[in-house]
């Protein structure tokens, strides 16, 4: 993704893949169905809104007859739509023709989108949309949406169909000893002939989804009452969705039609793309999650507005938002996270109310008010952070520096007005570099390791810290026209030995970061081959190439307008960046990354950027042999056997596609399962030198803990940190390099 003025030359745009802040910045995903589970949300900075009130539902397990919510988009969206249409056409790096065939496509995406495990859609339904699948090309050059409006109503319609159904089948008796199952990973089979086949398929879904339940200790009645909820809910979030939402998925069909990395970004959407980028953001400092029909606090910001109140803590319960005192509190119980969100959200020094349910006295407890002023918020756990690992070794202790880095984040604003402290993360390396100089560190990691990208200007930068001067990536155009980007400081901050740790999360600018230090021979990269993503992608406005005004601001086109190659000449499309020491990890059946897109960009390659290899790298011999150590070492490695074994089982458990509906089968399995995985997981607390759990619940309750933790940077050396750490040692006390040429 890349966020650009409208009319910046191709040659200087920044880069990034969509960075998804896990459990820590809520991104509107447009996406419809079921309701979302566990869906992260930080409070920050966007215009307050009231947002819809819920849905009533009746005594007779139905949801109460819902009100059309969207019965047509406005002539703002008609006009939009025509404008992206013509944007599509003209900076697009892949060049198509909007005809018959891709309009089949286009359909075949946005009913993907509404209904994508195939649960509400009945074949004949396929058959009634397939009527107009030629025409989707002629609603959209003239703007119109009619009929994907009433699609969307019909895909309302089905919603509120099936959540009545499984609202009442879930009070009525099920055969737990049937040997039948239920496949969850539906994408690839045939849509159900009729209503009655649906009814077969729901009640394998409510059967499958209350042998759950039970397998997590719940009560009957317990279940039954959450599950009641939890599908009557369906068809009232559905009810929710918003004309920009509608709209947004309605653009995102044509655009990821053409290519996986286009879409359209709704006004709201293009503002949390500026809080990824940057870093900051103004509210009160809390990451939320919906918790059934509950928002829930997962976590505070050390020093944020939230926790400087002193009454707010994790695991507390909003019910309810204000913004001008006690009496202003709107009841909030059941509304989506991205409405809470939106309403808690607001300009720095303002005030909000937020009604709580202390976590100590939970859903019965009292409800307490806590006013709270807005203000700036720095996202620091997704900044650039540094360690040091102290290795023991023969030789003596060896310091190994480490550098993890989340995105490649930089602060346009700012940087455009001219501040002096601008977020950005070649300053925040090069500051941390220099105090790790100062420790005296003997060697240096940078963990890229779940690295979705960022800016191409900073990823530059970056790596002239770990250069002379030289290229650093090619950038090829919609014109077939190739630019070299260039770090032409001269100098270097680090000179020592450097790994670079990578795996399939890494994508975009990290594969561009890792690429150019393995072309230049200026460290080892270790890990897993890479996602794949080879394509640049710029944000256009949509305000900027037309002159008409609405009441409403229009959006913004995140666009692939060129495809970037390494100074090898590769580009690291499908293929990614291969490391030099791979790890023999378990991996999922189903392709992943860029490989797993049909519609992707293919892999080629152009000519070498001429360069100098870095003076003192590595030689291949020496990789290899410390490759080799690296294998006899997590050989006999308890903690590494034990962590890649723990995968395994979690791997094989993903690979599944379908799940028994025989109670005591499914019982066995999980039990036997999680026998399996506590017997690991307490193989690792003994390698680490702390206490087993005694069950699987402690164990579970632990790690959500952990992982709610999002602020806490100083977590335990992970086993694949640790031997990369060994692994460059071993390179460093082997001294052999390669002759730079």
């Amino acid at each position: 993704m890349i966020k650009t003025n409208a009319m910046t030359k191709f040659s200087k745009i920044e880069i990034t893949t969509i960075v998804v802040l896990i459990s820590a910045v809520f991104l509107l995903t447009g996406c419809f169905g079921n309701p979302p589970a566990n869906t992260g949300g930080f409070i920050g900075d966007a215009n307050a809104q009231e947002a819809p009130k819920a849905i009533a539902t009746n005594d007779k397990n139905q949801t109460a007859t819902m009100p059309i919510v969207i019965e047509k988009l406005t002539p703002r969206h008609s006009y939009e739509l025509k404008v992206i249409n013509s944007m599509l056409k003209r900076y697009h790096y892949r060049k198509f023709k909007l005809d018959d065939a891709f309009s089949e496509k286009i359909l075949a995406h946005f009913i993907k989108q509404l209904d994508p495990n195939k649960l509400y859609f009945t074949q004949s339904d396929i058959n009634q949309f397939n009527k107009h699948k030629y025409m989707v090309d002629d609603d959209i050059e003239a703007g119109d949406t009619t009929f994907s409006v009433n699609l969307f109503k019909t895909y309302q319609k089905r919603v509120k169909e099936r959540s009545d159904f499984a609202a009442s089948r879930i009070s009525q008796p099920f055969d737990f000893t049937k040997d039948d199952s239920y496949i969850f990973d539906r994408k690839d089979v045939a849509w159900a002939n009729d209503t009655k086949a649906l009814d077969e398929l729901w009640t394998q879904r409510i059967k499958n989804e209350y042998i759950s339940q039970i397998l997590s200790d719940k009560e009957p009645a317990e279940t039954i009452k959450k599950l009641k909820k939890r599908y009557l809910s369906i068809a009232k979030r559905t009810s929710q969705i918003k004309s920009n939402e509608l709209f947004q998925s309605i653009a995102n069909a044509y655009a990821s039609a053409i290519e996986p990395h286009t879409s359209y970004l709704s006004p709201r959407s293009s503002e949390q793309f500026d809080i990824n980028m940057s870093l900051s953001l103004s509210g009160i400092g809390a990451v939320l999650r919906t918790d059934d029909e509950n928002t829930k606090i997962i976590s505070v910001v050390p020093g944020g507005p939230a926790d400087l109140t002193g009454k707010i803590s994790a695991g507390d319960i909003i019910t309810g938002v204000g913004q001008e005192g006690k009496d202003s509190v709107k009841d909030i119980v059941g509304w989506r996270l991205s409405d809470v969100v939106n309403i808690i959200r607001g300009k720095k020094g303002s005030k909000v109310v937020l009604s709580i349910l202390p976590h100590e006295t939970g859903l019965g407890g009292k409800t307490e008010y806590v006013n709270i002023v807005r203000d700036k918020i720095k996202l620091e756990h997704q900044a650039a952070s540094k360690r040091i690992i102290n290795l023991e070794r023969p030789s003596g202790n060896v310091k190994v520096g480490v550098i993890k880095l989340p995105s490649f984040y930089i602060d346009f604003k700012a940087r455009n007005r001219g501040d002096a402290d601008y977020a950005g993360t070649t300053r925040d390396v090069k500051k941390l570099l220099i105090e790790l100089n100062e420790e005296g560190i003997d060697e240096l990691i940078i963990d890229l390791r779940g690295n979705g990208g960022g800016s191409l200007s900073e990823v530059v930068s970056l790596t002239g810290l770990f250069i002379d001067t030289g290229p650093v990536v090619q950038i090829n155009d919609t014109t077939g026209r190739t630019d070299i980007l260039r770090d032409n400081d001269s100098g270097s901050i680090f000179n020592g030995p450097m790994a670079v740790m990578i795996d399939k999360g890494s994508a975009s600018a990290s594969e561009i970061f890792a690429g150019a230090i393995q072309d230049y021979k200026r460290g080892v990269i270790i890990g897993e081959t890479t996602f794949g993503k080879g394509t640049v992608q710029t944000v256009l406005p949509l305000e900027s190439y037309t002159r008409k005004k609405f009441d409403k601001p229009l959006g913004e086109l995140k666009v692939t307008s060129a495809q970037f190659f390494r100074i090898n000449g590769d580009s690291t499309q499908h293929k990614g960046v291969i490391p030099d020491i791979p790890w023999d990890l378990p991996k999922l059946d189903e392709e992943f990354g860029e490989r797993s897109y049909k519609n992707a960009l293919p892999w080629r390659r152009i000519n070498m950027a001429k360069h100098l290899n870095f003076s003192k790298a590595f030689s291949s011999s020496a990789i290899e042999n410390a490759k080799e150590k690296s294998l006899s070492r997590i050989a006999e490695n308890p903690r590494f056997i034990a962590t890649v074994n723990r995968l395994k089982l979690l791997v094989n458990a993903g690979n599944e596609k379908m799940a028994s509906l025989n109670l005591s089968k499914r019982k066995a399995k999980r039990e036997l399962f999680n026998k399996e995985l506590l017997a690991l997981e307490n193989q690792l607390q003994k390698a680490n030198g702390k206490p087993s759990y005694k069950t699987i619940k402690e164990l579970r309750d632990a790690q959500e803990k952990i992982n709610d933790d999002i602020f806490n940077k100083e977590k335990p050396v992970d086993v694949f940190l640790k031997e990369a750490a060994n692994i460059l040692a071993d390179l460093r006390a082997a001294k052999l390099y390669s002759v730079a040429k």
